[in-house]
């Protein structure tokens, strides 16, 4: 190309002065999706992808003619080479940069030569930029041989990461020729793409050396490429336009499921979507739970891929599907049944249940009257009734007798609550050796279904509730033939720095329905507090502590039943019962 005198326009530390800072980080909104579905349901939402500034994890190649009339352009890269760096390494740390030079053939060996490999130190960038100002030299003639340099950057002169956003960034102020070195613009131009090389072209204006784009060639390798085609630039702003370019380039965000179980269903469109860098992608996802899905916690995630590329851009999906909570009940003939039907958490989307009553040892239209419907949870909404018709056939029987209420959803089963009819002129019993809040430790019969014959046994357990922790061993509860009874070998309680401790403790509870009242009585073998003996006697006694009082021996009467407890521990923060016994007769 023609020599030109340019005055050296740009000192080094002007650009880096005068940069706009490229940090924007890349992101999705929201990370993060906790929905609560029932089976069958669907939530959609708009999920926004703000694409990174610079495409993620950059190979970054600066390729420059540096012949010698481009002195001043190389001058004004090479001295703001690290700054070029630093910015695109303040938004993607993993960038590496590599640089080469062209110039013509008639410049022999030096018409292409790669001056630094691919590296992520910002010296490294700078000497490698620094050599074209060294070998600013040669050219002469309106033409260059960029074709070639392209070609070999794309057939293995730059050793480009597996995983990485192919870039090359180039400048210069004339066409090529073409064949440029052995190699057309059209085998140059799928050398590119057969490697997804996108290539940013700065033309130098206000030259004579005819203009980088003068046949057209720069618009076709960048348009063909993906790559950008920057305005005419003046040599001492062809820096802050390879950063423009680079931040001009389009982002094409697309998605892919990561881990997505089987239970859920999720789909985003549109499937892909192309933005300039920097600017957001909006997608809408639906997701939504299979019929027939059992309550649990179910996750997918969504995976963004920018131009391939990964970036950390991930969505997180949660999904609750409520169970179905029932308890079992005991009722009496000629009642109604009032059976609570929960759901464990709130749902955003309806929830139905259908409900069907089975028989059991009790027959539909002889001792209850069949039932079946659908339950309908509104969202928001966490609680149903049923209401179950028991029938009365005043007969006597020998023992109660039960049916089941079944629940499901499609084909599955998610709940059964049981339903007892006490036999008439029947007694109820119940032993609970330790209970600590809605802790039962050893408990017999605890549905307290009349009075059946339940045995439980534990050598030892440890529980605990705020402040107070509790140790047992030797523990047993028993019921059958209107009566209940629990032992308890020994028992260690701490509460706030003080240590009870209590021998063999016995609790009894009887009903005899048919001749008498139930009677009960308990027993407590011996009681320490922090090591010092305390006299129980035979009778209810009551203990102050620092965190309240025990009470031994207490019994609870109603007109109808008994509870005997043998150790009770009363305080503000919670209370614990240990051996307690009851036995009563329906009315």
């Amino acid at each position: 190309m023609p020599t030109r005198t340019l005055a050296l326009m740009v000192a080094s530390a002007v650009l880096l002065a005068g940069l706009p800072s490229y940090a924007a980080p890349a992101q999705v909104d929201p990370p993060s999706v906790d929905l609560t579905l029932g089976p069958g349901g669907s939530a959609t939402l708009t999920k926004k992808v703000t694409t990174p500034t610079i495409p993620p994890n950059p190979d970054i190649v600066l390729l420059g003619d540096t012949t010698g009339s481009m002195i001043d352009v190389l001058a004004n890269v090479a001295a703001n080479a690290e700054a070029i760096a630093g910015q695109v390494m303040d938004t993607q740390p993993t960038a590496k940069f590599a640089v080469a030079q062209y110039k013509h053939h008639n410049d022999g060996a030096l018409a292409f030569s790669v001056n630094q490999a691919l590296t992520g130190s910002q010296e490294a960038v700078h000497a490698g930029t620094q050599k074209w100002v060294d070998q600013a030299e040669g050219g002469g003639i309106p033409a260059s041989d960029f074709v070639n340099a392209l070609y070999q950057i794309a057939s293995g002169a730059i050793a480009f990461r597996p995983d990485s956003s192919r870039i090359v960034a180039w400048f210069g102020d004339s066409h090529s020729e073409d064949p440029s070195i052995g190699h057309t613009m059209g085998q140059a131009i799928a050398a590119l793409k057969a490697k997804d090389i996108r290539v940013i072209a700065v033309p130098i204006a206000g030259t004579d050396g005819g203009g980088l784009d003068s046949l057209g060639q720069a618009s076709a390798i960048t348009s063909q490429t993906g790559g950008v085609m920057m305005p005419g630039t003046s040599p001492g702003a062809v820096a802050q336009a390879i950063l423009d370019g680079l931040e001009n380039l389009d982002a094409t965000v697309t998605h892919q499921q990561v881990g997505c179980a089987p239970q859920l269903t999720t789909s985003l469109s549109p499937a892909s979507k192309t933005v300039p860098s920097g600017q957001a992608v909006e997608f809408t996802e639906t997701i939504g739970v299979k019929e027939g899905t059992k309550p649990g916690t179910y996750s997918c995630k969504v995976k963004f891929l920018v131009n391939g590329a990964q970036h950390d851009l991930v969505q997180t999906i949660t999904v609750r599907v409520p169970g179905i909570v029932v308890r079992d009940v005991v009722t009496r003939e000629g009642k109604i049944v009032k059976l609570p039907v929960q759901l464990d958490r709130a749902s955003t989307t309806p929830i139905t249940v259908h409900y069907k009553t089975v028989d059991g040892t009790a027959t539909a239209g002889t001792d209850y009257k069949a039932a079946e419907d659908d339950l309908t949870f509104t969202p928001g909404q966490t609680s149903k009734t049923v209401h179950l018709q028991i029938l009365s056939d005043k007969e006597y029987k020998e023992g109660n007798e039960t049916f089941s209420v079944q629940f499901t959803q499609g084909a599955t089963v998610v709940g059964t609550a049981k339903v007892t009819i006490k036999e008439r002129h029947s007694g109820s019993c119940g032993a609970t050796a330790v209970k600590l809040l809605n802790q039962d430790v050893v408990a017999a019969n605890s549905g307290e279904h009349g009075c059946d014959t339940d045995s439980k046994t534990a050598a030892g357990t440890k529980v605990g509730a705020g402040p107070v922790s509790v140790q047992v061993s030797a523990v047993s509860a028993k019921t059958g033939k209107a009566a209940a009874s629990t032992s308890v070998g020994s028992v260690k309680i701490t509460v706030l720095g003080q240590v009870v401790e209590i021998g063999v403790i016995e609790s009894h509870a009887s009903a005899s329905c048919d001749t008498g009242k139930p009677v009960a009585r308990s027993t407590v073998g011996s009681l320490k507090v922090n090591g010092s003996e305390v006299d129980v006697g035979s009778g209810p006694v009551t203990v102050p502590l620092v965190a309240g009082k025990l009470k031994l021996n207490s019994t609870t009467r109603t007109a109808d039943s008994v509870t005997q407890r043998a150790v009770v521990l009363d305080t503000a923060l919670t209370d614990l019962v240990i051996g307690e016994a009851r036995a009563g007769c329906a009315k």
